[in-house]
């Protein structure tokens, strides 16, 4: 019994330096995404990758780095790696939803976003980005419900305003969009990233009327 125990001490022992070494470039690739400097988060995950193949969060964070970088299709790799080892890592399906919007996946960005919706439902960042697709696809009804699902959860959440206000629009119904571009002015400022846009079209609204 006493040799067995030292046997499985000196056995425990070993590991100690490899995983030690592991938690630090797994530390290091952290936080190097959360400061935004993706490339170095790319190379530290790729580390981490080499010596523990079978890590979904380090393929998860990866992907999340190559997205930031531009690289969409290696983005999606690393999402479906992640996916497989752990299909319940949080907020892998709405990164991978994000993921193939860019690549114009529409039909896999919403079967995406509506898996991260089944786990967590009142996510309005989700249900606006589900949105967004089915505007992509012209799918109006879809995503005219999607934006005032968002604004329902949250009625201060001022892109799902402009997003169900052009929605409006494109139906004809003026008078709801103008009441919903107003809003969105109002929350998000005259000076938001959107409000040149919303300006031209609520006077494109007006010059028809």
């Amino acid at each position: 019994m006493i040799r067995i125990s030292v046997i499985l001490l000196v056995f425990a022992l070993s590991f100690i330096p490899a995983f030690s070494q592991q938690a630090s470039q797994i530390q290091t690739a952290y936080n190097a995404l959360k400061s935004k400097n993706y490339d170095v988060a790319v190379q530290q995950y790729s580390k981490v990758i080499d010596t523990k193949n079978d890590y979904a969060p380090a393929y998860y964070g990866r992907g999340i780095s190559y997205y930031h970088l531009g690289n969409f299709n290696q983005a999606l790799t690393d999402f479906n790696k992640a996916a497989s080892l752990d299909s319940k890592l949080k907020d892998l399906y709405y990164a991978r939803g994000l993921c193939n919007t860019q690549l114009n996946n529409l039909t896999s960005a919403v079967n995406d976003f509506t898996k991260h919706l089944e786990l967590f439902p009142n996510s309005v960042q989700a249900i606006y980005a589900r949105a967004n697709v089915y505007y992509f696809s012209e799918e109006d009804e879809n995503a005219l419900r999607d934006y005032s699902k968002a604004i329902s959860l949250d009625n201060k959440y001022a892109p799902a305003y402009y997003g169900r206000a052009v929605i409006y629009k494109i139906m004809k119904n003026n008078d709801l969009a103008l009441r919903d571009f107003d809003m969105y002015l109002e929350l998000a400022g005259k000076n938001s990233q959107l409000s040149a846009e919303v300006e031209r079209l609520i006077q494109e609204i007006a010059v028809k009327d």
